[in-house]
């Protein structure tokens, strides 16, 4: 059974962007716009992993990683933050949130298939 991943971001044009890259190494898709969306589509349609962004409306990536680690049901779905936040402590508190693997935009379709391979 293939695996299949849930793309978090505000932006459609990077869902589009990250769901082709995905998509093309076999992958299934789920794409949500911001956190409170991401919530919804795991609690109906199981998720092998997570690529979410920070900063989004409605409930942002920190928000939405605190959540899915607060879950029993979801605590162990690995989780990569994908952001244009390359500050220190933006990654301090992905990682302290619960983010599995942190990555600063722009990233190759190597670089993220790399992460979702070593999580997988």
């Amino acid at each position: 059974m293939e695996k299949q991943i849930l793309i978090v971001d505000d932006c459609g044009t990077t869902r589009k962007l990250l769901s082709y890259i995905v998509r093309e190494r076999g992958y299934r898709i789920l794409c949500a716009s911001n956190g409170i969306e991401a919530l919804e589509k795991i609690a109906t349609n199981p998720v092998d992993l997570i690529i979410t962004d920070l900063n989004m409306p409605q409930m942002d990536g920190i928000e939405l990683v605190r959540n899915i680690r607060d879950n029993e049901a979801y605590k162990e779905i690995p989780i990569i933050m994908v952001t244009t936040e390359a500050g220190e402590e933006d990654k301090e508190i992905s990682l302290k949130a619960g983010v599995t693997s942190f990555l600063v935009k722009p990233i190759t379709p190597k670089r993220l298939l790399y992460e979702i391979e070593k999580l997988l």
